[in-house]
């Protein structure tokens, strides 16, 4: 319970700073969340994509070679955190202004 408590209550603090200090409005607060949730998706999608091609180029190995490699190096959590970090940089990269 602690940690929800935590993350609820830091929330509300850096929603009152942001309305009250820094001049954010409330009714842009929705665009934000999706943006979130849409740099979410696209690091999901990257992390399916990422175990998919690491995991063809393990079993790929296992077939040219004759060798064993095991597949436990996909049970990382760097996968996931590398790929959410992929999805967001990939939102950034999207949302940036192309020039004329």
């Amino acid at each position: 319970m602690t940690p929800y408590l935590t993350i609820a209550l830091t929330s509300l603090v850096a929603y009152l700073v942001a309305v009250r200090r820094l001049g954010m409005r409330p009714s842009d607060l929705p665009r934000a969340v999706a943006g979130v949730a849409d740099s979410l998706g696209t690091g999901v999608i990257f992390t399916l994509v990422n175990l998919a091609a690491a995991g063809t180029l393990v079993l790929g190995l296992r077939a040219l070679t004759g060798r064993f490699f095991t597949l436990y190096s996909l049970d990382d959590v760097v996968w996931l955190v590398v790929s959410l970090l992929q999805g967001w940089l990939w939102r950034l990269w999207r949302d940036v202004p192309r020039a004329s």
